[in-house]
């Protein structure tokens, strides 16, 4: 049972706690924001802290025989809900809960559920656990965490209280990172690449990141160039994973666009490869902005459940790219 506090969640910490302690509790939470901010440490902590028997005003005691379940994983009041086998969270995955729902608390206190993350619900899945948000059982709560909340159906948007979480300062950021990871890259660029996120920077930007990164932008600036043809470019990106030279190849025309339309300089985000930002730049607005449709349709499809040909997508949008 993970329970880690992060310090860009002291606010949502203390709004949570002064509500609850003010008697003024939900029954169901949304909490929303960009992917790795630690939304779903922030819902575990939330279920531990109020499933503890001895709790401080921070967290759980981490000594009570709730908190030791926790800890073991088998607490029969806490439930926790994400896809399983498939991409999506399933109705039969639904209905065992509501079948759960209904049962008394065998703790004699809180019942907590976190579903994460929550936009995996299909249609059926979603109008299962919509039933049980409309008439929520007494001392029950439900957490719901998303990256993607408009990906949710609006009726459960609207039985939720939601709670926004945004990445930190980067002095916050970059001071969780010097005491929490051991990285030697420019850390202001690494947060940058990461979206602000410090989780994002200790998990995934590393030196090989950074090399594999640099391979995708020097054959993307060979093939604006006409230095190479797309089908070769995509050939020799073949043994790279497919979502992150897509999201390398998004945040590069991202930037490009933002030049196109006079953004300052010090808002792109690939600052180390800025001349190949202006080369991608040059052949105008309008047809960044279609590359950018393209690439985001791509990340759609690739993160469907319909297992698409990624090097066939990456092929098209280098074609896209050429010409």
């Amino acid at each position: 049972m993970t329970n880690t506090a992060f310090p860009w969640h002291s606010t949502q910490w203390s709004l949570v706690r002064k509500q609850f302690a003010n008697g003024r509790r939900p029954h169901s939470m949304l909490l929303t924001g960009p992917a790795d901010l630690g939304k779903r440490e922030f819902a575990i902590k939330l279920a531990a802290f109020l499933l503890c028997s001895h709790p401080s005003e921070q967290e759980q005691c981490h000594n009570c025989a709730q908190c030791h379940l926790l800890q073991a994983g088998t607490h029969p009041d806490y439930r926790y809900v994400d896809p399983e086998d498939s991409k999506l969270i399933k109705i039969e995955q639904i209905r065992d809960l509501n079948g759960w729902l209904v049962q008394t608390s065998q703790q004699g206190g809180e019942k907590v559920v976190v579903i994460y993350p929550a936009e995996k619900m299909n249609n059926q899945s979603a109008n299962a656990l919509l039933k049980s948000l409309e008439e929520p059982t007494p001392n029950t709560l439900f957490v719901l965490v998303s990256d993607q909340p408009s990906r949710l159906l609006p009726t459960i948007r609207s039985r939720c209280q939601s709670f926004q979480f945004t990445p930190p300062d980067v002095a916050t950021a970059v001071s969780w990172l010097e005491q929490n990871a051991e990285i030697h890259l420019d850390l202001h660029l690494a947060l940058s690449l990461a979206g602000g996120s410090p989780l994002k920077v200790k998990r995934d930007i590393n030196d090989d990141f950074l090399s594999r990164r640099a391979e995708v932008v020097t054959m993307l600036d060979s093939l604006v160039a006409h230095k190479i043809p797309a089908l070769a470019a995509a050939a020799g990106l073949q043994k790279q994973d497919s979502r992150e030279v897509i999201q390398i190849v998004l945040s590069l025309i991202n930037d490009a666009t933002k030049i196109c339309l006079g953004s300052d300089v010090q808002d792109i985000i690939n600052q180390d490869h800025l001349e190949v930002v202006r080369r991608l730049a040059e052949p105008g607005e309008s047809f960044l902005f279609g590359a950018c449709d393209q690439l985001l349709t791509t990340v759609r499809e690739i993160e469907s459940s319909a297992n698409p040909n990624s090097q066939l997508l990456i092929e098209s949008i280098l074609i896209k790219l050429s010409v």
